[in-house]
């Protein structure tokens, strides 16, 4: 269950399938090929649509920014593991959105976006006006999950840090990656820089540099503990507003430095940095 309030913001979400809110809609392209569909409204707000194994993907622009992902929608029967938002996926029972999210802003009959006529055999659940997404109900199961963006996250000051180290030894990938920021750098102690390709979940489920720094590596990310942290340093600018964390861990032969970015999306972690830890 999402708490009201965390590291990402309120209740605000900023990631489903592996995209976030903000991200060059390209990088969507670069991941699953040429769209089945694209469509350019008259007000200049545009979309791509993704024909998937028993679902449909479709991010959204909007006519200021039409390189940007201003939203995300997948529609069908299944999605793959992760690939939903948060805990709730395409065909789950109605039940589990309000049990995992609460009760609606809103409960309605969906509307058809073409013809305009109400849909009276689907429910559309709303939490547009406190959060940012929406879900639509047939059969009394979710068909279609809408994550939109509605501004800007807003944080505290300071990173929860309990929280944040819960996430990332949990290993929920979707959990996992909403942390991650979206120019994620790993600087390894052979001064070799790794940054995640494509769809993040994919890369963390396959083998590479990050994913086995992350899960396998002797020294894993997500075997640290916040009793471990050897220094911890708010980074502030010029007029002293807090953006960032760094935090220092020592593990066997190594020293491990974990940067943190207060973002537009929350609290995202910028940067891991590994050196030899000297004899």
């Amino acid at each position: 269950m999402i708490l009201p309030y965390s590291i990402y913001g309120e209740s605000k979400l900023f990631m489903m399938y592996g995209i976030k809110l903000g991200q060059k809609r390209s990088l969507v392209t670069d991941s699953f090929g040429k769209p089945f569909k694209s469509h350019t409204f008259e007000d200049g707000y545009s979309y791509d649509a993704f024909k998937l194994d028993e679902h449909v993907l479709v991010v959204e622009s909007e006519n200021k920014r039409p390189d940007l992902i201003w939203a995300i929608q997948i529609q069908g029967n299944k999605n793959p593991k992760y690939f939903g938002l948060s805990e709730i996926n395409l065909g789950d029972p109605s039940n589990k959105v309000i049990t995992t999210f609460g009760k609606p802003d809103e409960i309605r009959n969906a509307i058809d976006e073409d013809t305009k006529e109400e849909l009276k055999d689907i429910q559309y659940y709303s939490y547009d006006n406190t959060r940012n997404f929406s879900f639509e109900i047939q059969n009394k199961k979710v068909s279609s999950i809408k994550l939109s963006f509605k501004g800007t996250a807003n944080v505290s000051d300071a990173l929860d840090i309990t929280q944040t180290f819960r996430i990332l030894q949990g290993k929920n990938l979707y959990q996992f990656t909403q942390l991650l920021d979206q120019n994620f750098i790993l600087k390894e102690k052979d001064k070799k820089e790794y940054k995640i390709f494509g769809n993040p979940i994919q890369f963390l489920e396959g083998k590479n540099e990050i994913s086995d720094r992350f899960f396998t590596h002797t020294n894993a990310i997500t075997n640290l503990e916040p009793k471990d942290i050897l220094e911890s340093l708010d980074l502030k600018n010029n007029e002293q507003y807090i953006f960032g964390k760094y935090l220092k861990f020592k593990k066997n032969d190594e020293t491990i430095h974990l940067f943190f970015l207060k973002s537009y999306e929350g609290w995202t972690l910028k940067e891991v940095n590994i050196e030899s830890t000297p004899n």
